[in-house]
């Protein structure tokens, strides 16, 4: 069992523990109302200043915990419509604590007032069945009978979900269940990080060849006993301790000692950014053994890259140094707005997410951008944007984020350079293919629609009710000697015009 931490900072890693094969918990306090700020009631865990979570009310959190489960655990195949079934095979069991705090009729309410607050999200809808809801009181006293039923009824509850999970009495190889023993063996004599030589030296245990030892490895990792990927800079290191692993970026996102910003300064840090040498210092006064997080330093960086937590900022005039998205509590200026209309520009087009747009999806994204082109100045990057540029220094590149597309403009820095479509379409094939790799590694798969704006927006507002898809622009017809045609989107609320022409020039040859 794990029990996710409630600190902000562990958000971004929740991934590392989100699996299909394992069902989940969601507990809420009902003695908070579903439409309170959550910080006013801790400070400590739920108060990140300027961030995305600052003013989040309790219902912003259930969903957000819904969304998460959603996204990793592909739960969509595993619901029946039976009766039987939604007691079983429901793999969200969400729990109602403190009902001894609160009026004796909210508890049978509350239920209706959770699926209230998921709106019209059918697919989250989903996730519920008030066969998997449950109320318990937490009195500072022993329980009294009743409520000591209503621990007995969940726990039933929890026995009855696991048995009936779809690879509940699954075969393994015993050889697996022998690498499994091994690893948490090594765990508990206090092993943190493993190569995968180690394992081939281990005597007197039949464990998997050399052939089967990746899948072994790669079912454990899915599992959560491990973290392990067979990419080709990480498949000779086996994280054995998880919680370690998460703890070390943790160690990063709080500093409570402030020993980053002793020899910083606050901006450095509220920019995302973090010189080798302060997450050195962050580390050696870490933990109970934080030495073992220098001593495993380049094996556990390639990972954090992986899961897109952090990079290395290539060309930092700070010196070695990486940038940390989630740590960026950053607005975009509106000088790095203005910048873009300093050149020729394209229309910004839209990577549009049907259901929802993943939390940390942006983070992943931004990661792995910068393997393919190099960073512009890092002023530009803020908590909903990040700009790029390619290798002559010809197109720059701005991709940001809303609540609902990930958007992409390219612009030349001043008006005597011109957009090549060439270069333009390749940067769009780049980027969707980084947006497509991200989304492969989601349990449920996240669909979205190329598109634009059907009104001009600038680069981080909101596009969700101008939204049009590339198929409608495409099929607009123009008439001979004009370029506007009514936007087929707002015929009669709002109607207004819209440049074929403009909107997808450059995009396309």
């Amino acid at each position: 069992m794990t029990d996710f931490a409630g600190q902000v900072a562990y958000y971004a890693c929740h991934q590392v523990y989100l699996s299909r094969r394992a069902f989940y918990i969601v507990v809420i306090d009902i003695s908070k109302g579903l439409e309170e700020e959550v910080r006013h009631y801790d400070t400590d865990r739920h108060n990140p200043e300027e961030s995305l979570f600052h003013s989040w009310k309790y219902k912003d959190y259930f969903h957000f915990w819904l969304q998460s489960i959603q996204t990793y655990c592909d739960v969509g195949n595993t619901i029946q419509e039976s009766t039987e079934a939604r007691t079983s095979f429901y793999p969200v069991i969400i729990v109602a604590s403190h009902a001894d705090k609160v009026k004796e009729d909210l508890p049978k309410a509350f239920y209706e007032e959770l699926q209230k607050c998921l709106s019209e999200n059918k697919s989250l809808k989903r996730l519920m069945s008030p066969f998997m809801y449950f109320n318990v009181e937490c009195p500072p006293n022993e329980l009294s009978p009743k409520q000591q039923n209503a621990i007995e009824c969940l726990r039933q509850c929890i026995v009855k979900t696991v048995e009936r999970m779809p690879h509940w009495g699954e075969f393994i190889p015993l050889k697996w269940a022998n690498l499994e023993k091994v690893l948490i063996g090594m765990k508990k004599k206090g092993r943190k990080v493993i190569s995968l030589q180690q394992i081939k030296d281990f005597k007197n245990v039949d464990l998997p060849s050399d052939k089967d030892l990746e899948d072994g490895l790669r079912f454990l990792h899915e599992i959560g006993q491990i973290i392990y990927f067979a990419d080709e800079k990480m498949k000779n290191v086996i994280i054995v301790n998880v919680q370690w692993f998460v703890d070390g970026f943790k160690y990063i996102i709080t500093d409570e000692k402030h020993l980053a910003r002793i020899k910083s300064t606050n901006k450095l840090i509220n920019t995302g950014r973090i010189t080798d040498i302060e997450l050195t210092d962050i580390w050696e006064n870490a933990g109970d053994s934080p030495y073992m997080y220098i001593e495993h330093k380049d094996e556990i960086l390639p990972y954090m890259d992986k899961l897109g937590l952090m990079t290395e900022i290539q060309d930092d005039p700070s010196g070695k140094t990486y940038y940390i998205p989630s740590m960026n509590r950053t607005e975009l200026t509106d000088n790095c707005k203005g910048a873009i209309n300093k050149g020729q520009k394209t229309s910004i087009m839209l990577f549009h997410f049907k259901s929802y747009l993943p939390h940390f999806f942006f983070f992943r994204l931004v990661v792995n951008s910068f393997k393919k082109w190099k960073a512009l100045d890092m002023e530009f990057f803020c908590k909903n944007a990040a700009f790029f540029m390619v290798a002559d220094a010809s197109h720059y590149i701005a991709i940001a984020v809303n609540k609902t597309s990930i958007q992409l403009q390219v612009f030349t820095a001043h008006k005597d350079m011109n957009l090549q479509s060439e270069c333009v379409i390749q940067i769009r094939d780049t980027l969707e293919i980084l947006i497509n790799d991200i989304t492969q590694t989601f349990h449920r798969h996240i669909e979205y629609e190329r598109g634009f704006s059907c009104t001009y927006i600038n680069i981080t507002d909101e596009d969700v009710k101008y939204f049009l898809k590339e198929s409608e622009i495409v099929g607009i017809k123009t008439i001979t000697g004009k370029e506007e045609r009514p936007c087929p989107k707002h015929v009669l609320r709002n109607p207004h015009d819209i440049n074929k022409y403009k909107m997808m020039q450059f995009w396309f040859n």
